[in-house]
């Protein structure tokens, strides 16, 4: 690929937001899903991160097949309950008791 044609895809794609505009098989998993244009490859293609089902991987796409999107409101951070200590009489009454009689 030419350098500036490299230059011209790198200002208009890196670091934007997208999703796949393809009805193409092979990019079917990615529909309905947004991603990062992390870095734009020598071959033209895009590399792009989805940020979906525990996936950080970056993936090699065709930019012919990418949409331009706003960027995703941020997802809300799952607070974790503090695990609750059980009470003493709860534990008291749990123990089993071994004796001879």
């Amino acid at each position: 690929m030419h350098p500036e044609a490299m230059e011209q895809l790198k200002r208009r794609y890196l670091d934007q937001y997208v999703m796949v505009a393809s009805e193409r098989p092979d990019l079917a998993r990615f529909q309905g899903v947004v991603g990062q244009v992390k870095a734009i490859n020598w071959s033209g293609r895009a590399l792009v991160q989805f940020d979906a089902n525990n996936d950080r991987g970056w993936y090699d796409i065709e930019v012919e097949h990418l949409k331009i999107v706003d960027q995703p409101p941020p997802k809300p951070v799952e607070k974790k309950a503090p695990a609750s200590k059980p009470k003493a009489s709860e534990t008291a009454g749990s123990a089993s008791t071994t004796g001879s009689s």
